[in-house]
């Protein structure tokens, strides 16, 4: 099977491995590209729009995380405006025409228009196969690409899932769009218990726990918390025995570390978040330290890519 990687990263990409998928990359930065050759991955394309606007391609899956700054933070002004722009965009059908689309940088933040670009390969090559990410509040977009795509014949389902209940030792929430042309597409059953923040001992029947910090990292000391910003006031803060809060890409990524019961701060290594992320150990970053935390807050968690693309792929 082969596939075309929109915004790559390398969580997928770490996934498709895993499934023996022959996935292609799209990736500008440099840093995640030397990321990518140096684990054996391919990224033929530096931006998306040359994947766009050039010839037809022939690929089996589709895969997407498009940028989400500017739909990060709920109720936020800015970002409920570049929601609307862009549903507005889709009901016009901006993505039937490339060129056009590519004119709405100059009108929209850049990387709200980059938004459409998924459905915009998808009507100009018809891959049998789609999965996309996005942050939470990304889901009426994937909503209305869905309706689109299935006047194209596509079965599709959307939905939020939980990176816990998929083995992740980390509470991650993120809007999905599976898509199938030669079947029905349903989203991946939870393997794992969802975390209840405020009743932690409580575990979902008939899945297995969710990972706690301590396992993805082998530590067994107790009373050691994670915290994501160094300020135990914050609520991204949680005891090794618990999954760790969202890895995040933003100003605080490189602000995470262990506390001990006397409040002895020790810094979190790259490979302790990368593990967080549940990258394989082996996984070899590139880039100053602060681009390798960028890369790894940006992902999708390859375990969490592996249970969407063995659902699709069955």
């Amino acid at each position: 099977m082969k596939a075309l990687d929109l915004f790559a990263g390398t969580g997928w990409g770490v996934a498709c491995q895993m499934l023996d998928i022959d996935e292609e990359g799209v990736e500008i930065m440099p840093e995640a590209v030397a990321t990518r050759e140096v684990n054996g991955m391919k990224t033929p394309y530096r931006d998306v729009w040359d994947s766009l606007l050039g010839s037809r391609r022939s690929y089996d899956l589709l895969i997407a995380s498009p940028p989400c700054q500017t739909f990060s933070m709920a109720g936020n002004g800015a970002g409920m405006r570049s929601l609307s722009h862009v549903l507005s965009a889709i009901e016009r059908g901006v993505y039937k025409e490339p060129l056009a689309l590519h004119g709405y940088v100059e009108i929209l933040d850049p990387r709200t228009a980059l938004i459409l670009t998924p459905l915009a390969h998808v009507y100009r090559d018809h891959p049998r196969l789609v999965a996309w990410e996005q942050v939470p509040t990304v889901l009426p977009v994937w909503d209305a690409c869905a309706d689109v795509m299935r006047g194209m014949g596509y079965s599709v389902a959307t939905g939020v899932l939980n990176a816990e209940q998929y083995g992740v030792p980390q509470t991650r929430r993120r809007a999905f769009l599976i898509a199938r042309l030669d079947a029905e597409a349903r989203l991946p059953e939870p393997t794992h218990s969802r975390y209840y923040a405020k009743e932690p001992s409580r575990l979902d029947p008939g899945v297995l726990p969710w990972r706690s910090i301590a396992e993805a990292l082998q530590r067994v000391d107790s009373e050691t918390r994670y915290t994501q910003n160094n300020k135990l006031a914050h609520q991204a803060v949680r005891f090794l025995r618990e999954p760790a809060p969202t890895v995040t890409a933003g100003h605080d990524s490189g602000n995470r570390g262990f506390l001990d019961a006397e409040g002895v701060l020790t810094v979190a290594t790259v490979a302790e978040v990368s593990a967080l992320q549940s990258y394989p150990a082996s996984f070899k970053w590139q880039g100053s330290k602060t681009k390798q935390l960028l890369q790894i807050g940006n992902a999708v968690p390859p375990a969490l890519a592996l249970a969407i693309l063995q659902t699709l792929a069955a």
